[in-house]
């Protein structure tokens, strides 16, 4: 009884090793948009997310993160993504982000998925309906003991994600097709992972995000991506609802619950095993 709830811990686990790392998107979506930070001003994101898993009669909590932030624990999470934003021309951002954990605790640094990014808004309509960027992303190594408390990889990783966006009066679409390498060091363990993991990580993503009123909007994010875990199924699927309110020109609430499984079907129906996300936090532009 006791190896096969250690086994259900470790699938549910598995299942969340799909966000590759890209740098922070447009929060609180996994999807990003092609809009930069304005010239010469920043922007600040301060979020928290705790996570859960569903089904198949187990009760472990397990994470899974925002882009550019890997949980690989076989415990729950509790942590606080930041990002910092610099607009360094029309068209270019620069960002750097960081995550605190406040769950799992060990001896070794709570800080981790320490992101550097640039994107470049390379296309857009006169008339500012489309837009195309592309986002390159390199995260910093952790230590060999967050690798194996599941916090951060021991080796460098790095991303690249291709950015499209429309919009209208009412609605934005914004599309990502990302690649990302995550190689780790083979002598330590990677969570409660298996012994391989795939490290060639490709993403794709659609986020529809509807203006309901002038200062609410909310948002569907649902993507497909290849799942690391070697000895698992080649993709995972997952599915987020979104509400994001602007309570001035320079501040913005966001609110996200995100459901995620082997397939799209688990995450509609509820049916099987799947691990939800909550996350709650803000944007402030300044």
């Amino acid at each position: 009884m006791e190896n096969l709830q250690i086994l259900k811990m470790r699938f549910a686990a598995l299942l969340l090793l799909f966000i590759p790392t890209l740098g922070i998107a447009f929060e609180p979506l996994n999807t990003d948009d092609a809009g930069t930070v304005a010239n010469g001003t920043n922007q600040i994101e301060q979020y928290f997310f705790t996570t859960a898993s569903h089904g198949s009669g187990s009760a472990a909590t397990v994470d899974i993160i925002t882009p550019g932030e890997e949980y690989f624990g076989g415990e729950g999470a509790k942590a606080f993504p930041f990002t910092y934003t610099r607009g360094v021309a029309e068209n270019i951002e620069i960002s750097i982000g960081a995550t605190y954990f406040s769950i799992p605790k060990g001896n070794y640094s709570p800080i981790a998925n320490k992101v550097i990014a640039i994107k470049w808004r390379f296309a857009e309509a006169e008339d500012g309906r489309w837009a195309l960027a592309i986002k390159p992303s390199f995260t910093l190594p952790g230590t060999p003991q967050q690798q194996v408390h599941g916090l951060d990889l021991a080796l460098p990783n790095y991303a690249l994600n291709l950015i499209g966006s429309h919009y209208s009066d009412e609605l934005e679409v914004h599309l990502n097709a990302s690649y990302s390498k995550s190689p780790y060091n083979t002598n330590y363990a990677v969570g409660v992972g298996p012994e391989s993991n795939r490290i060639n990580i490709l993403f794709f993503s659609a986020a529809p995000v509807w203006r309901v009123s002038q200062s609410v909007r909310l948002a569907l994010d649902t993507g497909i991506t290849t799942n690391p875990p070697s000895t698992e199924q080649y993709l995972s699927s997952y599915a987020l609802l979104a509400a994001i309110i602007s309570v001035s020109d320079q501040v913005d609430l966001g609110l996200s619950y995100m459901r995620s499984a082997a397939n799209m079907g688990i995450v509609i129906s509820n049916s099987g095993l799947s691990v939800s996300r909550s996350e709650v936090g803000f944007t402030w532009r300044f």
